[in-house]
């Protein structure tokens, strides 16, 4: 919660802090209980939309979230087998979804 109320106070306008820390464990409960990364990914860009103000269903948001969870999924799927390849295929995953 400590991040979420300094990176509210850093914005202009705010933003409800209890919101984003629910939405932020949302998404990770989705991802820990094996939910497909384009559902939890939609989660995650709720996520994002609160501390940028945005809306939820913001198009460029949904890409990036969903972008992410891929990432996020890609990772997972490795487990302890992960290579510089594989991390070399995540970096180029999330600055897409970035």
């Amino acid at each position: 919660m400590t991040y979420y109320r300094l990176l509210a106070a850093a914005t202009p306008g705010g933003f409800d802090v209890e919101e984003a820390v629910r939405l932020e464990l949302d998404w990770w409960q989705a991802r820990r209980e094996a939910f497909d990364p384009e559902r939890y990914g939609v989660r995650v860009a709720r996520g994002a939309a609160i501390t940028y103000g945005k809306r939820p269903d913001e198009p460029s948001l949904l890409i990036s979230g969903i972008g992410r969870a891929e990432a996020m999924a890609y990772r997972d799927a490795c487990g302890q087998a992960m290579t510089d390849q594989d991390w070399s295929e995540i970096e180029c995953r999330l600055r897409r979804a970035y």
